[in-house]
């Protein structure tokens, strides 16, 4: 082994350079002739040539292009399009299912107008004393205290009583109203009106009468009672003076009667608005044919034998209202915490374009209808004969319809809900059309009696009672002559919807 100097050693180093160093290999001995792969030289030259090249694209890159639409914008506008479709299928099925609706019921929208009439046609309201006016009304200036007789009673207060008596027109508009409130005249004004037919059948003429009976001097003084009479109109206005303590006290006795006449009175429009009144109506008979009739008055109860009008508007609160009406155009009852007990009869002319309306509504008691149908159809009827709501959020609601016996079947639609309370509906043989029953939490029951029934325009179709749906909860189905078939039930738009919430709900058809 041949060791070397250290000064041979450094000798032998080669110097630095600083340029990249680079031994090509010694040329092979050869390579084969018509060889297709190139010589070492120039594969190696290629390979160089290669790897400038990437490093140049590595080492620029141009700018990346700028989107049109971002990732957010794409996120974005594809909320935005759940959102729709969501809102699509949220209103958009709605409104499909209520044009099919609409364009399954032709002939019968979901909603008539109901036109009720004015609640005071020929009311004069005066709340306050010094409001009234010296214009005349009707063309007639009002005629106040005008006393037949005062006298005083012999009682622990010294009581001035005044009494006036009227002959009036029998015929035209009757008005008889008292701004007498409920809030500040509670128990210190009170009265009653009866109206009705004079029992002395000598009397030819109609009449008024007023008692007025006061605690003291100057409030009999400060009381006003007008009249204002013409030929075609009789009002009677009482106006309360708004100073009255609770010391005080006013009673009134009004009684109105209308002659036993051969010739019957013609009265357009009667009206009364008569607040902690008693108000009693007798039984008119064939002496007075009525238009409208308004009977009005909080805390006032109302009694009616018989009546009967076009329109008929009884409304009132805190009292109860019972009576016989007849109404061929609307009848409209209403009270809050107070029982109703009426029988209606209702006539339809087949050949008006408006059905007759019927609307009951009280609260926190009773309700009671019996209602007559009298509608002479001469063919199966293309709209309801009637529309009937009734209403009431506690206690018991009860109601029958029945035709009168000279009517045909007639189609009526009703609807009566009751908050709390149960409710019990019966139908005559002659109700054909659709019907449900609802309970949330009671129990329903939809019934079939076993009386016959014909039908007067086919006899030859038979009675049918079809349940289409049967639960503890909800009951729906079809009642009626022939087959349930969509083009038979045009002609048959009878509906009654009767629901409760935590009582029983039973319905009933005769036959």
């Amino acid at each position: 082994m041949i060791i070397q100097d250290e000064d041979d050693l450094l000798k032998s180093k080669d110097p630095p350079v600083t340029t990249p160093a680079l031994r090509y290999p010694e040329r092979a001995a050869g390579r084969r002739p018509f060889s297709p792969l190139p010589d070492y030289e120039t594969s190696q030259a290629l390979a160089l040539n290669v790897l400038n090249n990437d490093s140049l694209i590595t080492l620029y890159k141009p700018p990346p292009k700028r989107r049109l639409i971002d990732s957010r914008s794409w996120r974005a506008g594809i909320i935005a399009l759940g959102l729709y479709i969501i809102l699509s299928i949220i209103i958009g099925i709605p409104l499909i299912v209520k044009k099919y609706q609409d364009d399954e019921q032709p002939f019968y929208p979901s909603n008539y107008v109901v036109p009720w009439i004015p609640k005071t046609p020929t009311s004069r309201y005066v709340t306050n004393i010094n409001n009234f006016s010296n214009f005349p009304a009707n063309g007639v200036s009002p005629v106040c205290n005008v006393w037949a007789t005062i006298g005083q009673l012999d009682d622990a207060q010294n009581s001035i009583v005044g009494e006036v008596l009227n002959t009036v027109s029998s015929d035209g508009r009757f008005s008889i109203t008292s701004n007498a409130s409920y809030m500040s005249n509670m128990n210190v004004v009170l009265g009653d009106l009866f109206v009705g037919i004079n029992p002395n059948t000598s009397v030819t003429n109609t009449t008024i009468s007023v008692r007025m009976q006061a605690s003291n001097v100057d409030l009999f003084d400060q009381t006003l009672v007008c009249f204002t009479l013409s030929n075609n109109a009789t009002g009677l206005a009482i106006y309360i003076p708004d100073n009255m303590s609770f010391n005080d006290q006013l009673l009134f006795n009004i009684t109105l009667l209308y002659p036993q006449s051969p010739i019957t009175a013609q009265v357009d429009a009667f009206a009364t608005y008569l607040p902690l009144f008693a108000q009693t109506f007798g039984d008119f008979g064939n002496y007075v044919n009525f238009g409208r009739v308004s009977i009005e008055g909080p805390i006032s109860r109302i009694f009616v034998s018989s009546i009967e009008a076009n329109h008929i508007l009884v409304e009132t609160s805190l009292e109860s209202i019972f009576g016989q009406f007849a109404a061929s155009r609307t009848l409209s009852v209403s009270t809050i915490q107070a029982p109703i007990n009426i029988n209606a009869s209702l006539f339809n002319d087949p050949d008006l374009m408006f059905p007759t309306y019927l609307e009951v509504s009280t609260g926190s008691s009773n309700l009671t209808a019996n209602v007559t149908l009298n509608a002479p159809n001469r063919s199966p009827p293309q709209r309801p004969n009637f529309v009937a709501n009734m209403r009431t959020f506690y206690g018991q609601a009860t109601a029958s319809f029945v035709h009168d016996p000279a009517s045909p079947p007639t189609a009526i639609k009703l609807r009566l809900e009751n908050d709390l309370g149960p409710v019990n509906v019966m139908f005559d043989r002659y109700f054909q059309g659709l019907f449900q029953a609802n309970a949330k939490l009671g129990i329903v029951s939809v019934i079939q009696g076993t009386a016959s029934s014909l039908d007067p325009f086919d006899p030859t179709l038979g009675r049918n009672f079809l349940l289409n749906y049967v639960s503890d909860t909800r009951t729906y189905g079809w009642i009626g002559w022939g087959p349930n078939s969509w083009d038979f039930l045009q002609e048959q738009i009878g509906e009654v919807v009767v629901e409760t919430s935590i009582a029983n709900c039973t319905l009933f058809f005769d036959g």
